[in-house]
């Protein structure tokens, strides 16, 4: 059983392939204050993020309503 060879690989995926060694051989450096900004910047995510939910919801429930208003009123008009 022979395989093939793969072809050598065209010159971005070489430069992606090197990107991706030296991205998995080098550990970033996490400054002291690290933990505390990410869990602020957590808490400001999810303080937004609830009355977003909601916002959204109630947008949806009024174009629902809209929908089937505009529905309703074509259907109940004599053409």
């Amino acid at each position: 059983m022979s395989d093939m060879p793969e072809p050598p690989p065209e010159p971005a995926e070489s430069r992606a392939i090197e990107l991706l060694r030296l991205v998995g051989s080098e550990t970033p450096a996490v400054g002291s204050r690290f933990t505390s900004q990410l869990v602020a910047r957590a808490r400001a995510q999810r303080a937004v993020a609830e009355p977003l939910r909601v916002l959204g919801g109630l947008v949806a429930a009024l174009a629902s309503a809209l929908g089937d208003a505009v529905r309703s009123s074509r259907q109940g008009r004599p053409r």
